[in-house]
């Protein structure tokens, strides 16, 4: 399925913090549509190694910079249309505005993008964020992600082309994505 003409945008963009399901229904809604799946963090652990051991050992300053760098280098090589799982914390950096600038610019010059949260409620999509985040299994700990999500929460809701409430499955997640973007075109 084609939603774009060849003037319009080719790349979908999945933004919103971790634990949304942006890489489960991103390959879901790829395969809807007939494009291919990018997962941002998938390409960082391939090039880096796990994020939170590059966090660690290198700061996140240096992980926001390499982040960005490898997003640049993607998008140079995209060939066809795609779907593109963004980082967590891509758009809503603490201290990094020139760089999450540069990203919504880019993003708004060649793509559409779609926010996901499980709700519009702060505390119903706290709760089920920081509870999927904790379910990982990448040790991470409840107080400071309950603080990271409220502290982003409302930059988040400001993202987003299209916008999607929902914590229901992601393969109907995908299709209301699917709608929304025909809806569009």
């Amino acid at each position: 399925m084609q939603f774009y003409t060849k003037s319009d945008p080719k790349i979908i963009f999945l933004i919103g913090p971790g634990g949304v399901g942006k890489s489960t229904t991103g390959e879901i809604l790829s395969k809807l549509i007939g494009y291919d799946f990018i997962d941002l963090d998938e390409q960082f652990c391939e090039k880096y190694g796990i994020i939170g051991k590059f966090i660690k050992d290198r700061g996140y300053s240096e992980y926001c910079f390499k982040n960005s760098e490898l997003f640049y280098d993607i998008l140079e090589c995209i060939a066809g249309n795609s779907v593109f799982a963004l980082s967590s914390g891509f758009l809503v950096h603490e201290g990094f505005s020139f760089l999450i600038s540069g990203h919504k610019k880019s993003i708004r010059k060649i793509g559409k993008s779609i926010l996901l949260l499980p709700s519009e409620s702060m505390e119903e999509s706290c709760d089920i964020v920081v509870k999927r985040q904790l379910n990982r299994g990448f040790g991470l700990d409840a107080k400071k992600e309950k603080e990271k999500f409220l502290k982003r929460f409302p930059r988040y809701k400001k993202l987003g082309d299209i916008k999607i409430f929902s914590h229901e499955s992601p393969e109907i997640i995908a299709e209301e994505m699917k709608n929304k973007l025909s809806q569009q075109s």
